[in-house]
């Protein structure tokens, strides 16, 4: 009886190893039969229980075979794995160390306590019992990929490289561990390692989907876009419910400009997900670059109703509603931009109490700028809203706006922003503080409040720019004297191109008579300028003594100097307006939150009128435009001079 009995005993492990465990269940059941105080067969058939997902049966048949047998190291062992899968942590951890306890040598506890310790947060006692567990088992890689993972987590890199590459040491076809290790050259930067590591994965394991998804992530970084969107369209081949790949290729299509294919698979992403507050972000920026501002703002909104302190998704709300003219609600949301991950501007580290719109006179308050030249000076047109309620004002700007600014509000004291701050700014005497773009939320709360401020308020050197002139219009034989800037620059690069035009386009303005044009393009263009000239035989005149990137109170006297500025949307156009300068700006078909839509006149800038496209991408309609509006403004100018 006993021999026939170890006899089934050993046919049921031989069919469980086998993988047969429909057999090697029936098998243990008879022996259960013959015997239902055999412990083996009992912990046995708990295991198989826990492979097919059965885990409260598998604790209940383990812990009977442990009351039978209690110094059984491996159920324990096994035991803890079930209640691991059931959620059950500290109970986990308690029969792990039992394992541990009936056997210091046992490797697998080791490891699968590291496990419970992971799921837990707890990562220095992970890190020490996978340590443990490969000093038992040195050729442990299972242990050494997961010691990795816990080296990551704990932000020690260097560490978990070691840890993974230790794994392939040990198992060079070890799938996880390459890829895992592609993550960490991820992180660091190190892109080339990482394709490597991935492509290895997918070598070994061909349908290995995370890796097709992530190395998606990696062509994106490295702006390969077209290998970006065939390694996410792989993933969804192999599973067409990976909302993440759906999420990341609708990201790569937008930046694409493919904007139509990017809303199907940000949906496709929620039809799956329906919660992703991320997706819906994404969904709403696509709909806004397509001008379905309702489905935008229901998007927007969506996000922050699933996740309320998703910043980036209610700050993308403010700029929309700013740009549909809701100032009150707009200001408010675009304050969460200092909670933005990829926000530009930090908070700088004033101590004075932030000021939150009350009475301020006989008080004083340091405003300091943020984000761009652009935004610094549009934000100025605040300032002499302070000088009508005897304020006196401290401003921390730009180094190089000091003496622009310092002319144009002589009641004013202006300061170079420097890191750390300039030690004047942490006076107690200073009443408040606030930065200048949370200004707009207390001063321009609707359209009505920019009444108030209509006038310019950039004050040039007059000498300097009246020099400046006289120059140019000897150089111009009497012409019009047109200032052009054609292109934008930011770190936002989808948004930068897409006010940038190139000097092609400008050729129906640049060829017209009576017009003497006067580059005010920063940075690098003299490339740009004697290509154009060779190629058209238009020159446009390049002024060597003015730089406008160093020196923006030179750049201001040479804008203040021309007739009429011509320009996309970036500083030029801040500065020309500001100096109520006669200015005319290029926008793209779905224009910086600042010009709003369907106007013709800026609200920030009155002298400046606003040509817009039509459709994404299409200038030349706006460049016929302007080309025909620059015609009837030199035949009225020329009627003018004939009077």
């Amino acid at each position: 009886m006993i021999m026939n009995v170890e006899k089934k005993l050993d046919q049921a492990v031989a069919s469980h190893q086998a993988g047969r465990l429909s057999e090697a269940e029936k098998l243990y059941q008879q022996v259960l039969a013959e015997n239902p105080q055999n412990a083996d067969a009992l912990h046995l058939l708990g295991v198989i229980a826990y492979q097919v997902n059965k885990h409260g049966l598998a604790i209940n048949l383990i812990t009977s075979s442990i009351e039978i047998a209690p110094q059984q190291a491996e159920a324990y062992n096994n035991l803890g794995i079930a209640f691991k899968e059931l959620g059950e942590l500290g109970k986990s951890i308690q029969t792990h160390k039992k394992a541990i306890e009936i056997n210091p040598d046992h490797a697998e506890a080791y490891y699968n306590l590291g496990n419970t310790y992971q799921d837990l947060g707890e990562l220095e006692e992970s890190v020490q019992t996978y340590q443990k567990a490969i000093e038992i088992k040195p050729d442990y890689a299972e242990a050494c990929n997961n010691l990795g993972i816990a080296f990551k987590e704990l932000g020690e890199l260097e560490k978990s490289i070691q840890a993974y590459q230790k794994a392939i040491e040990i198992k060079s076809k070890y799938a996880e561990a390459h890829y895992n290790l592609g993550n960490v050259f991820k992180e660091l930067g190190e892109l080339e390692k990482s394709i490597q590591a991935y492509q290895k994965a997918i070598e070994i394991k061909p349908n290995y989907v995370e890796v097709y998804n992530n190395l998606g992530n990696v062509y994106q970084e490295q702006r390969e876009l077209e290998l970006a969107v065939q390694h996410y369209l792989k993933a969804i081949d192999m599973q067409p419910t990976h909302t993440v790949a759906h999420n990341n290729l609708g990201n790569v299509y937008q930046e694409q400009g493919e904007l139509e294919l990017a809303v199907q698979h940000y949906l496709k992403a929620i039809e799956m997900q329906p919660q992703s507050a991320e997706t819906h972000n994404n969904l709403a920026n696509a709909y806004q670059e397509q001008r379905e501002l309702e489905l935008a703002v229901q998007n927007y909104l969506k996000a922050v109703d699933m996740e309320p302190n998703f910043a980036e998704a209610h700050n993308n709300l403010g700029q929309i509603l700013l740009l549909l003219g809701d100032f009150r609600r707009g200001w408010l949301e675009c304050e969460w931009r200092w909670k933005c991950r990829k926000f530009s501007a930090g908070k700088r580290p004033f101590p004075q109490p932030v000021w939150a719109g009350g009475n301020l006179r006989g008080k004083s308050i340091l405003v300091w700028t943020e984000q761009g030249i652009g935004d610094e000076i549009m934000f100025a047109n605040l300032l002499n809203d302070f000088k009508r309620v005897d304020t006196d004002i401290i401003v921390e700007c730009e180094k190089r706006l000091v003496p622009f600014f310092q002319r144009s509000f002589p009641g004013i004291l202006f300061l170079a922003r420097e890191n750390p701050p300039n030690s004047r700014l942490f006076s107690s005497e200073i009443n408040y503080q606030i930065s200048i773009g949370s200004l707009g939320q207390w001063l321009r709360p609707n359209e009505e409040s920019f009444n108030q401020n209509k006038h310019p308020y950039l004050t040039t050197c007059a000498d300097k720019s009246e020099q400046i002139r006289e120059r140019y219009q000897q150089l111009a034989s009497g012409n019009m004297l047109i200032g052009i800037s054609w292109k934008s620059a930011g770190i936002k690069e989808r948004k930068t191109l897409s006010k940038s035009t190139i000097l092609k386009d400008w050729f129906p303005i640049l060829s017209q008579q009576n017009c003497y044009f006067i580059n005010l393009q920063y940075g690098d263009i003299k490339p740009e300028l004697e290509n154009f000239q060779s190629e058209t035989g238009l020159r446009i005149h390049h002024d060597h003594e003015i730089d406008s990137l160093r020196n923006l109170d030179d750049f201001g006297a040479q804008v203040s100097a021309l007739d009429l500025v011509i320009s996309t949307s970036n500083t030029t156009v801040h500065i020309a307006g500001a100096l109520g300068k006669r200015t005319w700006a290029l926008l793209p078909y779905m224009p910086d939150w600042r010009w709003m839509l369907n106007r013709k006149k800026s609200l920030w800038y009155p002298r400046t009128t606003l040509f817009r496209q039509n459709t994404i991408g299409n200038w030349s309609d706006v460049f016929q435009q302007v080309g025909s509006e620059l015609e009837q403004y030199i035949a009225n100018d020329e009627k003018e001079v004939k009077l």
